[in-house]
């Protein structure tokens, strides 16, 4: 245990008898920072879980699609054309397309029918049937971390190849 951590348990100690303002926010502080070799448990733990997440999700297969499900979890109802939405997320449009595509038929994102505006209305659905685990992984994804581990772990799929199931990956387009 460093130094700073032994002074912070005394003082958290100090602080739960009831003196001081910031007990709570203390007491939170030290439980939180990890001791020698659990840092490394931790990141083991995350990237099982992870791997565990994709699995369930089945349909997550590129960074974009992480990234659009994080765009629309801070923006769950967004009215917008495509073009915009790949400069928000940083994608080529071809493959914002592509990733839209397969979020919307996994079901987890709906997006408003053809109409005269370019414009369409998107809508998170977590209500499907993988909303629960989707929550998980966009709760881990939330940070730069996180978000990093899970692209991490798609880039690890993807070179892979075929999947469990016997389908493979994505192919490129012959013209």
């Amino acid at each position: 245990m460093s130094q700073f951590q032994t002074m912070l348990k005394k003082d958290v100690e100090r602080l739960a008898k009831g003196s001081g303002m910031f007990a709570a926010q203390l007491a939170v502080m030290a439980l939180a920072d990890p001791r020698e070799g659990e840092h490394t448990d931790r990141l083991l733990m995350t990237a099982k879980r992870i791997g565990d997440l994709l699995d369930r999700i089945e349909c997550l297969r590129h960074p974009c699609d992480l990234d659009l499900l994080l765009f629309f979890s801070r923006h769950p109802r967004a009215y917008l054309i495509t073009e915009r939405l790949a400069e928000y997320v940083g994608y080529e449009l071809p493959q914002v397309a592509q990733s839209l595509e397969t979020v919307i038929t996994a079901g987890l994102l709906r997006r408003s029918p053809d109409s005269t505006h370019p414009a369409r209305l998107y809508v998170l659905t977590p209500g499907s049937t993988r909303g629960g685990w989707l929550s998980s992984l966009l709760r881990i994804a939330a940070t730069r971390k996180g978000r990093l581990a899970v692209i991490h772990a798609l880039k690890q799929r993807q070179s892979s190849g075929p999947s469990a199931d016997g389908e493979s990956g994505p192919v490129a387009a012959v013209k």
